[in-house]
């Protein structure tokens, strides 16, 4: 399921959706009126899968919320979440 947030009059989605191989990924898209969304995936969302560890062949199921004036992620990994989840904290540029 989604996550959606709204930040300075618009509104923020992270969502699953499969990518290359059929392996799922995170996926970003952001609207101003919550009907008309437009998709990001690869260029705004940065958050990969690893090499060789507990998130190498799939992330997941994203809940994004803010806690004290920053934005975090969570996320499955492997198996849906079975071989760990992870926490992404967005960086300001």
């Amino acid at each position: 399921r989604p996550t959606v947030i709204k930040h300075m009059g618009e509104y923020h989605m992270w969502y699953s959706y499969r990518g290359n191989n059929d392996k799922y990924k995170i996926g970003y898209a952001k609207s101003k009126n919550k009907l008309d969304w437009i998709t990001y995936h690869d260029t705004v969302c940065s958050l990969e899968t690893s090499k060789d560890d507990w998130d190498s062949e799939m992330i997941c199921y994203p809940y994004v919320f803010y806690h004290k004036d920053r934005l975090y992620m969570l996320y499955n990994g492997n198996g849906y979440g079975k071989s760990g989840i992870g926490l992404a904290v967005l960086e300001e540029e």
